[in-house]
C-alpha cells in the first residue's frame, strides 16, 4: 500500500510540473476557452509541426492526375442519393453540403470505400471542384487532410482531433481557428463562425 501511495504521489507531482513540450495530440480534449495563450500556442505549434513538416505547395498536373474523376459519370444518381441523406451509396461514402436555410444541395462529396485516402467534391452538375488528401490513421482520430482545388492550388489544411474538434489552417500554416461542434473559435476564444452540422 505504501508503495502504491508513493507511486501515486510521484506521478501526481510529475504531472503538476509537466512542461509545455509535453502536450501530446492524442491527449487533446476540448477545453480551448479555458486554456492560456501559451497553452493554445503550444497545441497549434505541435499540430503545425505534424501537418507542415513538408510545405504544402501547388500540385502540378493535378487535372491529368484525376482525369477519370473530372466529371461524375453517375451525377444524377449520386446527387439524388446525397439529397436524400444517404451516407453510403454504390461503394462510396457520400455526403451533401447545403447553403444555410436551403433545401437543395450545392455540392456533394464521394469517397471510394476501397481508397479512403481521398475524397472528391462535385458541384451539382457533377464537375470535380476539390480533392481532399487524408493522412494518418484515417478514419481513426487523430488524422489530417489537405484540400486542393482542381487547379492543384491548396485551399486548406484541417487537423481532426476528434469528431467534435478540428483545427483549421491555411495552406501556408497560418492558424485560422478551432471548430468545436457548431462553433469556430479563434485564439482569443471568440466564436468567429457557426455551422449547422459537424
Amino acid at each position: 500500500m505504501k508503495k502504491f501511495l508513493f507511486l501515486l504521489l510521484f506521478f501526481l507531482h510529475n504531472a503538476a510540473f509537466a512542461s509545455l513540450n509535453d502536450v501530446f495530440i492524442a491527449d487533446i480534449k476540448y477545453d480551448w476557452i479555458n486554456k492560456s495563450e501559451v497553452e493554445k500556442e503550444a497545441i497549434i505549434e505541435e499540430i503545425r509541426d505534424i501537418m507542415f513538416e513538408t510545405p504544402v505547395v501547388k500540385q502540378k498536373d493535378f487535372k491529368s492526375q484525376f482525369k477519370d474523376r473530372l466529371k461524375d459519370k453517375n451525377r444524377l444518381e449520386n446527387y439524388i442519393a446525397a439529397s436524400a441523406g444517404y451516407k453510403e451509396f454504390k461503394g462510396n461514402n457520400i455526403s451533401a453540403f447545403y447553403y444555410k436555410k436551403m433545401k437543395n444541395i450545392y455540392m456533394y462529396a464521394l469517397q471510394d470505400k476501397k481508397d479512403v485516402t481521398k475524397a472528391y467534391y462535385y458541384d451539382t452538375l457533377g464537375h470535380l471542384r476539390y480533392v481532399d488528401f487524408n493522412y494518418g490513421e484515417y478514419p481513426d482520430y487523430p488524422y489530417y487532410a489537405i484540400q486542393y482545388r482542381i487547379s492543384g492550388q491548396p485551399v486548406s489544411a484541417i487537423f481532426y482531433a476528434s469528431k467534435e474538434c478540428q483545427y483549421m489552417f491555411k495552406p501556408d500554416g497560418e492558424f485560422e481557428g478551432v471548430w468545436y461542434k457548431h462553433n469556430l473559435y479563434n485564439t482569443k476564444s471568440k466564436i468567429i463562425l457557426k455551422r449547422t452540422t459537424y
